[in-house]
């Protein structure tokens, strides 16, 4: 019989590097190289049978064999994938159908999938959700989306749930809501008829303040011409829309006034505008108007609409659809630098040229835009019967009674002066044929001009090269152009 000092020298020998360990480490080496050859016996019988390969895994958990009881948990779900009790106990987590190694992976998965889902749909990913692009700009500013469409902050939600009611821009008390149900409109603290609330708001300063869906109007209107001028300005907007390939990200604001006298009073004794132009049209901006900069937004377009007589009455749409071009634009392409300046109320040498020094636009595309949404849309909303293309008509014909198209050059100059109104107004009117045929045209190398042109802009890419661009093939194709209008 073999000492136990004998075989302990005999394991000894045939481990040396564990020459310096403890007699009972060496037996428990001993032992794991047994346990390790029966395991290698035992797969090679399991292989292909779960039901083996089970029964080999219960018998490394018995023998304290743990990394190799994986090695055999991830045999059985190469056989059988569908073994949710194999994935659990590899922690393995379940999701959309597949099985991933951890939390981390399967957060990778659907960042990966949201992804490819927004590259296809044309959305983008926002938190893990998929959001559309417009709303972006809102979800950022942490602003929720009421079921009516609009956007409001944390403070208006906890209203809503407290049962507070929105009239225009005033919150309305629980106690006052049934007011709003009897047709009355708070102006101040009082409660007034539509008929009283209309004299309230006539006034300036006094005006109303709506919001439309990407507008605030400011009116001193009469309520229901109001409403009038809400779906003109938005007709604006679809059209500003087909120059620019986008839009601003928030409301922006436009102010339409009851009267022209009204309009000359804000333009004039207010001080509201740099260079005086509101006098060579029914419509404008007013580049130093205080009241939307302290609500946070850029200049404003202006305009009226006079309903009181019929002449006044059919020009009212137009200025309007102008007014809110001004608008829309104006926030697109703003002057920062001075609207600064203006605010620290600094000294500014020539404050109308520093204005438009800032612009990255040329003035012709910026009035020939708002020309366009005021005179040159096709009608969608003519009665049945009648020439959606009209107020084009009427507008070409305007030119041809005086004189003509000028060069198109003279056009792309753009030279506005108060020396000679009727110059003026029809500088205007010529930049709103020349952005009709960019438009409407269908003449190949402007249209891709104007595509280039559009791709820069809404990539907020520098716009000198595109512009340029574009001026080049209108001028190569001004034979077109005055076909477009035949003239």
């Amino acid at each position: 019989m073999v000492s136990l000092d004998a075989a302990l020298l005999s394991v000894l020998t045939l481990f040396p590097t564990q020459a310096s360990a403890s007699p009972e480490a060496a037996i428990h080496s001993l032992a794991q190289d047994d346990r390790k050859a029966e395991y290698e016996k035992r797969l090679a019988a399991a292989e292909g049978s779960a039901e083996k390969l089970w029964k080999l895994y219960e018998w490394c958990g018995a023998n304290g064999m743990e990394k190799d009881g994986r090695n055999v948990l991830r045999k059985i779900v190469k056989l059988d994938d569908a073994d949710r009790r194999a994935h659990e106990l590899l922690g393995e987590v379940e999701y959309d159908g597949k099985w991933f190694p951890s939390e981390k992976k399967v957060e990778e998965y659907k960042k990966k999938k949201l992804e490819e889902e927004a590259k296809k749909s044309g959305k983008v990913v926002y938190k893990g959700e998929l959001v559309d692009p417009a709303d972006l700009p809102y979800l950022q500013k942490g602003l929720t989306k009421t079921e009516d469409g609009r956007w409001i902050n944390a403070e208006e939600q906890k209203k809503l749930a407290e049962g507070w009611v929105k009239q225009d821009f005033t919150w309305v008390a629980p106690a006052e809501a049934p007011n709003i149900e009897k047709g009355l409109w708070k102006c101040d603290d009082a409660w007034l008829s539509e008929a009283d609330a209309n004299k309230f708001h006539a006034d300036l300063d006094k005006w109303w303040k709506i919001p439309t869906d990407h507008f605030v109007l400011y009116t001193t209107c009469d309520r229901s011409l109001a409403m009038n001028v809400r779906d003109e300005i938005e007709r604006s907007f679809r059209e500003v829309n087909r120059v620019f390939g986008k839009t601003p990200p928030a409301a922006v604001p436009v102010l339409i006034l009851r009267t022209g006298a009204q309009y000359g009073e804000f333009a004039g004794q207010r001080q509201t505008e740099l260079r005086g132009f509101s006098s060579l049209h029914g419509a404008s901006i007013a580049e130093i108007w205080a009241e939307p900069f302290q609500a946070g937004m850029t200049s404003a377009g202006f305009g009226y609409w006079d309903a009181s007589n019929p002449k006044d009455n059919s020009f009212g749409p137009t200025f309007v659809r102008h007014a809110a071009a001004q608008s829309l634009i104006e926030a697109m392409d703003p002057s920062p630098k001075t609207l600064t300046a203006f605010a620290a109320q600094k000294q500014i040498a020539a404050p109308d040229k520093d204005w438009w020094a800032e612009k990255q636009l040329p003035q012709w595309l910026r009035y020939g835009t708002c020309a366009y949404a005021e005179r040159y849309i096709i009608d969608s909303l003519v009665k049945a019967g009648g020439d959606p293309l009209w107020m084009r008509k009427w507008s070409i014909d305007n030119i041809a009674n005086k004189g003509g198209i000028d060069p198109l050059d003279t056009i792309l100059a753009f030279g506005l002066t108060l020396e000679d109104v009727s110059k003026s107004a029809k500088l205007i009117n010529q930049s709103g044929l020349v952005v009709a045929f960019m438009l409407d045209g269908k003449c190949t190398p402007v249209v891709q001009a104007h595509q280039a042109f559009k791709d820069a802009f809404k990539n907020g890419k520098d716009l000198k090269a595109s512009i340029k661009g574009l001026e080049d093939a209108l001028r190569k194709n001004e034979g077109e152009l005055r076909k477009f209008a035949g003239i």
